[in-house]
């Protein structure tokens, strides 16, 4: 039997796909992680917008259409918090969160199945551990929290996810990395809900985690995921710049550069705490990669607001940043809140922020070349080969390996990313 599993949004959910991969393939399903044709439909869902919602209803009714025979389940984070309004669509089983990480238990049911408060009963993520089934043949994620206790007034998936910080114990991720490396995995993305947070409850944290992972053998790199600003300290940061296995590039959400906004959305920093950090991690590296999600239209941003964060995004050149617009989730305060933007402005914001972040990015890029970086090839169309090295940048070049390192020159800047030329020690004919 084929199984389809069609992934949205963040990357705690492509590796919860991954993990949901391999205990159906350890039972004898045949699992694809994109849309062809089979006999069962997994949407692994996300609930961050109501525009993420709306393509998942949208992707339900298309897939009925195609292939009316075929069985049709949605889980995650839309599940979690709306079961009702997805069994309308005339689904066959919704399954939240927690059902997840026992998939194969669920399969072959039809019904509504979403333990509400599954994250208040033990940790449970200590079962989510991937042993073999993971898609991408060089880059492995690798989620070691989840849970959030902040409590920003527009977020739904702590809702979704539990507001209790659950985090996997250092040796269980110290020997997950090891399989994967062994496995021939080059890059390593460590991710979690809140990932600053992570160690929390067991009285470590992150930098605890890290130094332990950087003394694996192997030659492999570790990124980061998103993590808060608040969360980032002067340790963390000498650590990922004097370590050359962690990657020089932070994804760090801004969410708004206005004070007065990020009062207003319960975020525990303001701007000259996030253009602090972001100089700090430029002082010790000018070329350092900060990527980030900005959220327009917010309830009560005004011009004034708006323009300031234009002129943080112009000034810290970040090299990609995640927009998007502000959209009413059911149960967050913000939804209650009275002034809320008219949908043609934050229609217009977004198109002036996205114009202005892709030329920033365009500039940060100018920043590389010359530079002698590294790229974890990932695969080749037409004779040139692309990938993307440690600074989360694309790559195209006219040599490769495949699921290999490579070392570049820096040529020249496009549109998606760079052109770079190999660096191979030459042989002596003599």
């Amino acid at each position: 039997m084929r199984v389809s599993i069609l992934t949205y949004g963040c990357k705690l959910n492509q590796y919860e796909t991954e993990l949901m991969t391999e205990r159906l393939e350890n039972i004898g399903f045949v699992v694809m992680t994109e849309e062809v044709e089979s006999d069962v439909f997994i949407l692994n869902s996300c609930v961050v917008t109501n525009e993420a919602t709306r393509k998942i209803r949208q992707e339900i009714r298309k897939l009925k259409r195609k292939y009316p025979e075929s069985k049709i389940i949605v889980a995650g984070c839309y599940s979690q918090l709306s079961a009702d309004e997805i069994l309308k669509e005339g689904v066959d089983l919704v399954v939240g969160n927690g059902e997840k990480r026992k998939i194969d238990e669920y399969i072959g049911r039809t019904g509504v199945y979403v333990d509400k408060a599954y994250w208040k009963d033990g940790n449970g993520i200590e079962e989510e551990t991937i042993y073999a089934a993971i898609s991408d043949r060089t880059r492995a994620f690798v989620k070691v929290e989840d849970g959030c206790n902040n409590v920003c007034t527009y977020c739904a998936i702590r809702l979704a996810r539990g507001v209790k910080v659950r985090s996997k114990p250092v040796e269980f991720v110290v020997t997950e990395v090891r399989r994967l490396i062994k496995r021939n995995y080059k890059e390593i993305v460590i991710t979690g809900l809140n990932l600053g947070k992570y160690g929390l409850e067991r009285g470590y944290n992150l930098l605890d985690l890290l130094e332990e992972l950087v003394k694996i053998e192997g030659d492999f790199r570790i990124r980061l995921s998103s993590i808060n600003p608040e969360d980032i300290t002067d340790k963390l940061i000498d650590f990922i710049i004097n370590e050359i296995k962690i990657c020089n590039h932070l994804h760090i959400p801004l969410q708004s550069a206005s004070d007065r906004i990020l009062e207003k959305m319960n975020r525990n920093y303001r701007q000259r705490n996030y253009i602090e950090i972001v100089n700090k991690l430029r002082k010790k590296d000018p070329i350092f990669s900060i990527t980030t999600d900005i959220m327009v239209g917010f309830p009560g941003e005004t011009e004034k607001d708006f323009y300031e964060t234009l002129k943080v995004v112009e000034d810290l050149r970040f090299s990609k940043v995640h927009a998007f617009r502000y959209s009413p989730k059911k149960g967050t305060l913000a939804s209650t809140f009275t002034d809320q933007i008219p949908g043609n402005i934050k229609k217009e914001r977004l198109i002036k922020l996205e114009q202005l972040s892709k030329k920033m990015a365009k500039e940060y890029r100018k920043n590389l070349v010359g530079a002698k970086l590294k790229v974890l090839v990932e695969g080749a169309k037409n004779g040139i080969y692309r990938g993307y090295d440690e600074y989360y940048v694309l790559h195209e070049i006219p040599k490769g390996s495949f699921g290999n390192f490579e070392d570049v020159i820096v040529f020249s800047v496009t549109e998606e990313g760079v052109v770079s030329k190999s660096v191979r020690k030459q042989v002596s004919n003599r």
